[in-house]
């Protein structure tokens, strides 16, 4: 099936897959390019440790989460578009109020930063709960997958125009980062207007789907996917520092890597969703997991350019597959009715490796003067969580026979 011809997906998976493309730019740029390298240099100069990103970063999370589960409640209660409208919109507030800050009041970067995170993680998994009401089994990962992978495209767009405009006006004016923001407000806004003639809130009483995980497993489930997330969130957000403190590269070749990446990102997501249909996804979800192991050990081991480009092509071929794999997978045990609330605890799990793994990733860095022994911890945590996941998964398959 190829879903890219013209008329073989629906308007409202456009829709619902044009978020994925406009918040790849605040993901990209803000998470991981600009901010990092920013508060590893400009705000390292105003008393700000490496650790601080990813207290920041922990700080934002938590408040996300728990705003999450109020949201995602509401939605399934309320409006689910309408909801995830508001979001949207105090999103993009916050990262406008973030671009004032780097421009004008760079001390408060830390405090907006947070602000405007936790409204992000909110809109994420609002609009996460919205994949079980446009999909059903046998399209999930592959409508989660041409999302996902979509989504890296709108991270190409917003990093070419970041980079052309920081040769006009500098790596951290205003104008770079309040572009992201308006990036991000025009295409969020498509979004809803292509999701606009879609049922979002179906009547509880007609929803037979069935839970199909025992709570055991549920645990052993979300356990996995809060590992897997934490080892995959790290690399995420310290990728430019470990690029610029460990491999000494400069601000425009970490963001030509980034480019790359993404350029790899959507073919590779948007195929591995394809695959999806045909193989086991839990076989390939663990497939990721093994390249994610060569990715470590090359950014561990090696400093040569062609190590560079390994993990380039690498990480294109499975950062996208690994998130999308998971979510599809969750988004086919739950309730359509319950979407909001069961996304709400997804981002528990999926969100929380933030909490714990950056601000311990960040500090263990700045007392080992490396970032190279705690990537390889988070890698044995990222195999253990593997397992924990195809051990939830294996009970589904067995009530099914």
């Amino acid at each position: 099936m190829n879903i890219l011809k013209k008329n073989s997906l629906p308007k409202y998976v456009w829709g619902w897959a044009f978020y994925d493309f406009a918040n790849s730019a605040y993901m990209l740029i803000y998470l991981s390019f600009l901010l990092p390298i920013y508060f590893s240099t400009i705000l390292l100069k105003e008393g700000y440790s490496l650790g601080m990103w990813g207290t920041a970063n922990a700080i934002s999370t938590l408040l996300g989460i728990i705003l999450s589960i109020i949201a995602g409640r509401y939605a399934d209660k309320n409006n689910r578009l309408r909801t995830f409208k508001y979001l949207m919109f105090l999103s993009f507030i916050g990262m406008l109020s973030v671009a004032l800050s780097v421009a004008y009041f760079p001390k408060a970067v830390f405090y907006l930063f947070i602000l405007a995170n936790t409204f992000f993680i909110a809109s994420i998994s609002v609009s996460d709960s919205i994949l079980p009401h446009v999909s059903d089994r046998k399209t999930s990962y592959v409508y989660s997958g041409f999302a996902w992978g979509f989504g890296y495209l709108g991270g190409i767009a917003s990093l070419i125009m970041v980079i052309l405009l920081q040769k006009f006006t500098g790596n951290y004016s205003f104008s770079v980062f309040a572009s992201v923001a308006v990036f991000y407000l025009i295409f969020s806004f498509y979004s809803l207007k292509k999701l606009a003639n879609i049922e979002l809130n179906p009547d509880p009483t007609s929803d037979r789907t069935e839970n199909v995980l025992p709570s055991r497993q549920k645990k052993f489930l979300f356990l996995g996917y809060w590992l897997i997330s934490e080892c995959i969130t790290v690399i995420i957000l310290f990728f430019s520092i470990f690029a610029a403190e460990e491999l000494h590269l400069s601000t425009m070749a970490i963001g030509v890597s980034l480019l790359f990446v993404q350029l790899i990102g959507f073919p590779a997501t948007y195929f591995g969703g394809l695959l999806a249909e045909r193989k086991k996804p839990i076989n390939l979800l663990g497939i990721t997991i093994i390249i994610w192991g060569v990715i470590v050990c090359f950014l561990v081991l090696f400093k040569s350019i062609l190590s560079l480009v390994i993990v380039i092509i690498l990480g294109g071929l499975v950062i996208g597959n690994s998130q999308s794999y998971i979510r599809a997978q969750y988004s086919t045990l739950i309730k359509k009715s319950e979407s909001g609330l069961r996304f709400g605890f997804y981002s528990l799990v999926s969100e929380s490796s933030v909490i714990i793994g950056p601000i311990a990733y960040g500090f263990a860095s700045d007392r080992l003067h490396s970032q190279k022994i705690p990537i390889m911890v988070l890698y044995v945590l990222m195999l253990i969580g593997y397992f924990l996941v195809r051990y939830a998964i294996s009970s589904v398959s067995r009530s099914e026979k």
